[in-house]
C-alpha cells in the first residue's frame, strides 16, 4: 500500500517560523541600512562644513600677513593668492578699517554656511552672523 505524503501540522509550523524569521530579518537590514545613509549624509554635511570654517580660519591668518606687508586688507582671495578648498566658494569684503568673509559648498544649500570678520565692517548675516570679530560662525 502506498502511503500519501502530507504536510504535518508541526512541519507547517516550522516552515512558517523560518518565512517569519526570513520576513524580520530583512525588516531589520533595511532599518539599519536606512541607519546608515542618514548618518552617512550627516557626517557629510558635517565635514562640509568644517571645510568652510577652516577655509576662513586660513583666510584670517593670510588677511593679517596681507595686513602686515602692506598696511590694507585684501578685497578678494585672489589677492591672498587663496586657493580653496575643492567645492567651498569664498567671498572677501574688505575696508581700510577692516574685512569679513562669506564661505558657501556648491553642494549644500543656500542655508548652510560660515562666516568672519575682523575689524570696523558691518557683521555679515547671511547665512549667519559671527558674534564677535575673529570668530568663524558656521550654520550648525
Amino acid at each position: 500500500m502506498a502511503r500519501k505524503k502530507r504536510f504535518l501540522l508541526t512541519e507547517f509550523m516550522m516552515e512558517a517560523v523560518c518565512v517569519t524569521g526570513l520576513v524580520v530579518m530583512i525588516a531589520l537590514f533595511g532599518v539599519q541600512s536606512g541607519t546608515a545613509v542618514s548618518s552617512f549624509s550627516e557626517n557629510r554635511a558635517d565635514r562640509m562644513l568644517a571645510a568652510m570654517r577652516g577655509d576662513l580660519e586660513r583666510v584670517a591668518e593670510q588677511q593679517l600677513l596681507h595686513y602686515l606687508d602692506s598696511s590694507e586688507f585684501a578685497r578678494s582671495p585672489e589677492d591672498l593668492a587663496f586657493v580653496s578648498t575643492t567645492g567651498v566658494a569664498i567671498e572677501v569684503t574688505a575696508s581700510s578699517s577692516g574685512w569679513s568673509a562669506i564661505a558657501s559648498h556648491e553642494e549644500l544649500g543656500d542655508g548652510f554656511g560660515c562666516a568672519v570678520f575682523f575689524g570696523s565692517v558691518q557683521r555679515p548675516a547671511d547665512p549667519v552672523m559671527p558674534s564677535s570679530p575673529g570668530q568663524v560662525a558656521c550654520t550648525q
